[in-house]
């Protein structure tokens, strides 16, 4: 029931299940590396084929000759803002980077779809990222459980 647990909440936000693996959970390095993989793969997989269904929706539904002619102002939140950013600043591979850790695994994976489309190799940087990630967040609080215990 353990390995369940950690597999679902590291489909959705997958910095915050490490800890609860390690220290909770008790589990080893290598349950954790497989567990929270599974589940990083399986969330990276479910968004990303979500996030092409949502698009295609809204452009089927809502084409541009439906919307006035008259294109309302442009409302620039803080978070707009950051996502236009991020993605002028560092592109696809800080999208990749930053998305298990910083964004959660379905932004990352819409702003993927969205602004660089419906590619499978996008889909491999997507869980080669979250693997990476995966690595070094296990041994960093592998070697904090060894060091205080």
């Amino acid at each position: 029931m353990k390995e369940l647990t950690i597999i679902f909440f590291s489909t959705w936000k997958f910095a915050a299940t490490f800890p609860v693996a390690i220290y909770v959970m008790g589990m080893s390095f290598t349950e954790t590396l497989v567990y929270t993989n599974i589940g990083g793969i399986i969330g990276t997989l479910l968004s990303v084929y979500f996030s092409r269904f949502l698009i295609h929706v809204w452009k089927t539904y809502w084409p541009e000759k439906i919307k006035l002619s008259r294109k309302p102002r442009k409302i620039f939140t803080k978070r707009n803002r950051r996502f236009v950013k991020l993605k002028s600043n560092y592109g696809l591979i800080g999208i990749v980077l930053l998305s298990p850790v910083v964004l959660s695994i379905p932004v990352g994976s819409f702003l993927t779809v969205k602004y660089y489309g419906n590619r499978n190799r996008n889909i491999f940087y997507l869980i080669a990222g979250q693997v990476f990630w995966s690595v070094v967040y296990t041994l960093f609080y592998t070697q904090i459980e060894m060091i205080i215990t």
